[in-house]
Formats: C-alpha cells, structure tokens, sequence
C-alpha cells in the first residue's frame, strides 16, 4: 500500500519512536473518536481470551484500558503495559482499581507462563517486530493459555480507510518519506495471522471478521480522527504537500456524505480477531 508499507531509507527518529511520540500526544483524544469502536470490540477479545474470575490476563498495548480495565470487572486479575506513558496515564484515570504499566510489547517485563491469557487489541500493526511481540506473548502465557489479538480489516473492506486512501491517491501521493515499518494492513489477511500464530509455536488458530461500526456526529469527525486518533496515517497526510492535503481534506468532507444516515453518520469498521492457544 505505497508509503504505507515504506521500506525506503529515512533515518531518526525510526517508526518506534513515531509511534511512541504519537501515541503518548494523542493518548487524552483517542477515547473521544477511536475508543468508541475499540472499546466495543474489547468485550469481544474478553470473550474469546476465555479468562474468568481469579484468572491471570495481560492487555499488550493497553492504550486507555478498556480491555484489562474491563476484565478486571469481570473479576479477572489483569495488567495493562503500554509503550506510550501518556495512554498509561489516560488508563489508570478510567479504571483506577487496574494495575497499568508502561512496558515493551516486544521485551515484555514478566516471567515465562505468568498469565492465563494474553490480549492485543489494534496493537500489532504499531510495533516494529510484530513477529517478536508475538513470541513475548506464547513465552508469558501458561501451558494452555490463549492469545487474541485484533487488526483493522484491509482498506478494500474498511469504509474509513477506503475513504482516505482513495483519498490520497486522488489528490496526494502515497510515496512520502516515512520511516520503515511493517505493512500496515499485514495482518489483515487471516492466512497471514495463522502462518505467523503456528510459526511462534501456537496451536488451534481460529480467525474471524468483527463486524463494528462507527457512527461520528459529523464529516468533520473523519479529519479529526486522522488527527487525533491515528499516527501513522496521520503522518502520510502531513508528509504532502501543502495544496495535496487541501485537495485531500475537501475530498474526504465531500465524500463522507454519503455515509450520512438521518442525524448522524455510520461507517462499517471492521476487524479482523484471532485468536490462538499455546500447547498444553
């Protein structure tokens, strides 16, 4: 997907740290236009992780802690890490009786088969070496356990994403000079999750589309959440030119009316969850 998938040379600051900066800046708005969708597909990861009362989960990219937040409600014993201080903070505020720390998805601070579950939601598409965090996950997890994780599905299937990028490639360009990182929409293809899941060494990979929505108030809500609520694809549109973004801004405006239904908008968002199990 273009610059989406860079692998071109760029140097400091690397994609990480990106996505560190931007996260920890953007932790206070996220809740207001993305944690809509994510906190509702946070009852999903719960469902599937299959963790109950006393049980020990981990929330991998906890961002403002709905999924450990929400186990902990259900009687779960969870902890949320997050690389951004800034969403460790946001998560500590909205459910204060949960244990939240800053930590490395891909380095994780905890020892060999401490958890019952782990859970990763719209995390993998942000870390550097996804194939690493996922193995951080089998290590942590208990003979048994399972793993879950959601991505967004691929633009072709995304009403949001569609829009922007079709947006982009009519009026910018998608070859800017953004850092190296992983594709994007790597994970939304449900033969690259099984491949990468048994790889790691899991077993009974079981893979499916959540059908979400989002439903902003107004078309102004869709630049906002680029600017607000994403890093990476807010800094594709900040690497154009400054008539391109215009060009881009106005299309996304225009085109977003026809999601208009009655007072609000509504846009399919779906997701894809898999989910694993490490080997008895």
């Amino acid at each position: 997907m273009g610059s989406l998938d860079s692998k071109t040379e760029y140097g400091e600051p690397t994609f990480r740290q990106y996505e560190q900066t931007g996260w920890d800046r953007k932790a206070k708005t996220y809740h207001d236009l993305a944690g809509g969708i994510t906190r509702e597909a946070a009852r999903f990861l719960l469902d599937a992780a299959q963790a109950g009362p006393g049980a020990q989960l981990l929330d991998v990219a906890c961002g403002p802690g709905y999924g450990a937040g929400y186990a902990s409600r259900r009687g779960v014993h969870a902890i949320g890490v997050d690389f951004a201080p800034g969403m460790v903070r946001e998560a500590r505020k909205n459910f204060p009786g949960t244990d939240y720390r800053e930590g490395d998805a891909e380095a994780l601070s905890f020892p060999d088969q401490s958890f019952d579950a782990v859970i990763c939601s719209f995390g993998l598409m942000h870390f550097s070496a996804p194939e690493r965090a996922i193995s951080e996950a089998l290590r942590v997890l208990k003979p048994g356990g399972r793993y879950v994780f959601t991505v967004w599905s691929g633009a072709d299937r995304h009403d949001y994403f569609g829009l922007v990028l079709q947006a982009i490639q009519s009026h910018g360009t998608l070859d800017v000079p953004l850092p190296p990182a992983p594709p994007f929409f790597r994970f939304s293809e449900p033969a690259e999750c099984e491949r990468v899941l048994v790889a790691a060494g899991f077993e009974t990979v079981a893979i499916e589309e959540l059908a979400l929505q989002w439903q902003p108030g107004s078309t102004a809500d869709f630049l906002a959440f680029l600017e607000k609520s994403s890093v990476r694809m807010a800094m594709l549109l900040e690497s154009q030119t400054p008539d391109a973004l215009a060009k881009i801004r106005r299309s996304i405006l225009e085109s977003g009316q026809r999601f208009r239904r009655d007072t609000k908008y509504q846009l399919n968002w779906p997701a894809v969850m898999a989910v694993a199990r490490k080997p008895a």
